[in-house]
């Protein structure tokens, strides 16, 4: 019976997983040089190191500096090619791609994999717009398809009533876990993900019209919200404006997030989805999370079926899903009492005077670069093997049997890396996150304590907080390497 039952319980888990297992690598089986509790191990030591090190050589005159950036290109020469029409180009293609998936969803081939909306949208725009931030800055802020459509509108863009402070980012909130839940429950195909462009435009159209396209499109859209978190660690700054001249400047990775203090709790909670959202994604592939529920370890189920939950698949699969889904939409409120709670412990150690709302405001940025550097690690490896593909969909967009440019075939060639490869580098990009974050968190530190002894104290907690997320990270994405 018990044999039975894992044979049936191993089927059932690569029967759910199959599809997510797909979508975050290449298949390509890959046994780890070393065990996986070395990396992971290594990374926790390297974290701590990087924690003393800082500690003892870097002090609140440093830590109060203003971000160097160093200015690239001559004024002249951007100022000109800022007035080329660059700008309305590049507007123009944004707005054709969307036009382009939403037609071809609703009149193309229905197969996910030869349609252009499916890999255009979820591919090319939610993760390659995302990597673009990462690097090129706020550029959505000028190319945003819908702050585009509606510009031209000026009395419709004013907005008849002021947007309510409450309100503050709870919308796009809300609209993120929407879309993170589209993603991972909604089985969408080019024909309802048209439908949900089509109605994720009518929501920003009403909600331009109520309270005006500047405060919707800061606080409201989803996408404007998480280019600019994601932006701000960019090592690459453009300000076409700046005393009259466009600026181009470098700055170092992550520094834009120096003297930075979030807004409101509804930003810390936005910025924490973004990381438990694609945590959750990894974890729901393992197997120790399939076992949380189909088999029962505390024995709950079972009484109320008269038989083991494996046996009720068919009865239990929406429950299952249900399941899936509140644990989704709680995962950030667990990620804020988890951080709240370390914070809390490091005002107990200090003896500070701040509130514990107020250090989760002026911290809260300390997160982004592991929100930023799970969410690559995930998912890079969709760019190479599905992302590029693109370029063949542009001559075949409706899946049709068409080659308008020549590359319906050659276009689709994805890009395969070695798997250790692959593995190497989502090893080093979760580090290089987490020792940002060590940083950052340590220079608020510095700023908001009154002695180096005081602000190194306090961010013992926090350090415990990072060396927790660095082990967990690196467990779900070592877990489809050890089957």
């Amino acid at each position: 019976m018990q044999q039975c039952t894992t044979r049936i319980s191993l089927y059932l888990a690569g029967l759910l997983a199959s599809g997510l297992a797909q979508a975050h690598s290449f298949g390509e089986p890959y046994i780890l040089p070393m065990p996986y509790w070395m990396y992971i191990y290594g990374a926790m030591a390297a974290l701590i190191l990087s924690f003393i090190v800082l500690a003892y050589f870097y002090n609140a005159d440093q830590a109060n500096r203003p971000a160097r950036n160093w200015p690239i290109g001559h004024p002249r020469l951007l100022q000109a090619f800022n007035t080329i029409r660059l700008g309305a180009l590049l507007k123009g293609l944004i707005l054709l791609c969307f036009g382009l998936a939403i037609v071809s969803g609703f009149i193309g081939n229905q197969d996910s994999y030869r349609n252009f909306n499916m890999t255009f949208f979820w591919i090319s725009f939610a993760l390659g717009a995302s990597y673009l931030s990462a690097v090129f800055g706020n550029w959505y802020h000028y190319l945003n398809p819908w702050r585009v459509i509606l510009s031209p509108l000026k009395h419709f863009c004013q907005g008849r009533q002021a947007y309510p402070k409450q309100l503050a980012y709870w919308p796009a909130v809300a609209l993120y876990m929407a879309f993170i839940l589209l993603e991972l429950f909604g089985n969408t195909k080019p024909f309802s993900l048209s439908l949900a462009l089509i109605a994720y435009t009518l929501i920003n159209t009403l909600a331009v019209w109520r309270f005006g396209s500047q405060s919707w499109f800061r606080y409201g859209e989803l996408f404007s919200v998480m280019f600019q978190l994601i932006a701000k660690m960019a090592p690459i700054h453009y300000d076409p404006s700046a005393k009259g001249r466009a600026k181009l400047s470098l700055c170092m990775p992550f520094s834009g997030l120096l003297h930075q203090r979030l807004e409101h709790r509804s930003l810390l909670v936005f910025l924490l989805f973004m990381l438990s959202s694609t945590a959750y994604d990894g974890l729901r592939e393992t197997t120790l999370w399939f076992n949380l529920f189909w088999t029962d370890p505390l024995h709950i189920l079972e009484p109320l079926l008269g038989k083991h939950p494996l046996y009720a698949y068919v009865t239990l699969r929406p429950w299952y899903l249900a399941f899936e889904v509140v644990c989704l939409l709680l995962s950030p409120f667990i990620y804020l009492y988890l951080f709240l709670f370390f914070l809390w412990a490091g005002k107990r150690l200090t003896r500070s005077e701040l509130s514990v709302t107020e250090l989760s405001l002026r911290f809260g940025y300390s997160l982004l670069p592991i929100a930023l550097v799970y969410h690559i690690t995930h998912y890079y490896t969709l760019l190479l093997s599905q992302g590029l593909k693109v370029r063949g969909l542009i001559s075949d967009p409706f899946g049709w049997g068409w080659d308008l440019f020549g590359t319906a075939i050659s276009g689709r060639l994805p890009i395969l890396p070695d798997m250790g490869l692959i593995w190497n580098s989502q090893v080093w990009l979760i580090l290089i996150g987490h020792v940002a974050s060590v940083y950052l968190a340590h220079a608020e530190a510095l700023r908001s304590f009154p002695s180096q002894r005081k602000a190194s104290l306090s961010q013992l907690p926090m350090l415990l907080l990072m060396v927790i997320f660095t082990g967990v990270g690196l467990w779900i994405l070592a877990q489809p390497l050890q089957g």
